[in-house]
This record gives C-alpha cells, sequence and structure tokens, in this order.
C-alpha cells in the first residue's frame, strides 16, 4: 500500500503538493507513442518569463551536470548524450537528448528553485519536421515522487491537436500560501519550439 493515493488529472485540474507531504524530489515523466518529442522546462519569474538565460533547460543547454571535457567526451554529441541540462540554481534536471521516442524525463528538486521563481513550466515539442501533435498517441504526463517511486498524479494530453507542433504540458505554479500545485495544462501551439521562446521571454 502506498503512501500516497494515485490521482488522475483533467486537464486544468490541479494536484497541491502540500508541506505535509513532505515531498521534495520529484519526477515529471512524459510518455508517448507515434512520434518523437523533446521536453523542455522553463523557471519563471511573477511575469512569466524566464529568470535567466539557464532558466530554460532544453536539450541543447550549455549549463549542464557536468562540464565540457574533451578528454573525457571526445564530441559534443557524445557529451550532450551522456550529461544532462540543468537550471542555474540546479533544481531542475532536463532531459537527455533522446532519439529514440517513447518516454522523456525531467527531475525538479523543490528545496532548490531560486526564490525568484514562481513557476516552472513543462512544454514539449515535435522533434520530426513536418509531424504534430496529432501524430503522436498515448501521451500522458505522470507526477512521481522520487524517494518513494509512487506516481502521484498523472493525465493524458488531448488527441486533438492536428496542426500543434509543441505544447506547455504542466506547470508547476507557487501558490500563495508557499506550495507547490501541479496543474495540468495542454495549451498547444503551431510554430513549435521558437513559438515557445517567444512565449516565456521577453522581446
Amino acid at each position: 500500500m502506498g503512501k500516497f493515493n494515485l490521482q488522475k488529472l483533467q486537464s486544468g485540474d490541479r494536484f497541491k503538493i502540500q508541506k505535509s507531504m513532505e515531498l521534495d524530489n520529484i519526477r515529471v515523466e512524459l510518455r508517448f507513442q507515434g512520434e518523437d518529442l523533446d521536453v523542455q522546462a522553463w523557471l519563471l519569474n511573477e511575469d512569466g518569463l524566464i529568470v535567466n538565460d539557464a532558466a530554460f533547460v532544453f536539450y541543447n543547454s550549455e549549463n549542464r551536470t557536468e562540464a565540457w571535457d574533451k578528454a573525457k567526451f571526445g564530441n559534443k554529441k557524445r557529451y550532450l548524450a551522456e550529461t544532462r541540462p540543468m537550471s542555474a540554481d540546479g533544481a531542475v534536471l532536463g532531459a537527455k537528448d533522446e532519439i529514440e521516442g517513447g518516454i522523456e524525463t525531467l527531475n525538479i528538486c523543490l528545496s532548490k528553485i531560486a526564490p525568484e521563481v514562481n513557476e516552472v513550466a513543462i512544454s514539449a515539442t515535435v522533434y520530426q519536421d513536418g509531424k504534430t501533435f496529432g501524430d503522436v498517441s498515448f501521451a500522458k504526463v505522470l507526477v512521481i515522487d522520487e524517494d518513494s517511486d509512487e506516481t502521484l498524479c498523472e493525465y493524458e494530453l488531448s488527441n486533438d491537436y492536428s496542426k500543434e507542433t509543441a505544447c506547455v504540458t504542466a506547470r508547476f505554479i507557487l501558490n500563495d500560501d508557499g506550495e507547490w500545485e501541479f496543474l495540468a495544462d495542454g495549451k498547444a501551439y503551431d510554430g513549435g519550439l521558437q513559438t515557445l521562446v517567444e512565449l516565456f521571454t521577453e522581446e
């Protein structure tokens, strides 16, 4: 019997991570079939903008879990494959540059999130040019307690995105009580990653 009761959410629902739950290390998994997806994280301030350049955590981020070492990695392709992108505060570890699809994983340490961060938005984009979320099937987001490996909540993304190539799948939002809430978002956009960059950065 697990410590938590799994909650199945619909788009727009919230799951409150109460302080009494003593949760800190959170794993977010995006599982899917069909076309490959890339996943990103955005650490946002109260205005909904990234707090610094390293607050955009994606497969090609320069800020990573290990510094570049030519003697160790040999080339940048191997370096990207064997390290993970990371936010400046070390709170968010992004997914590796996985070519084979099926699952993308991020890790969030809530206690490490910088004070100026009010929200962590998680997005996904379709990897292959010319494909859309309409070519992706059975996409599901799971929020997991890393320490116990127990799933806290999950929800399925819509199958109705025929033209969209980017989606804000979920958001972790700091509420007025200082507790984090998981929002099952699911807003999709045309224009791929560039659309999200424009959404979360100043012009």
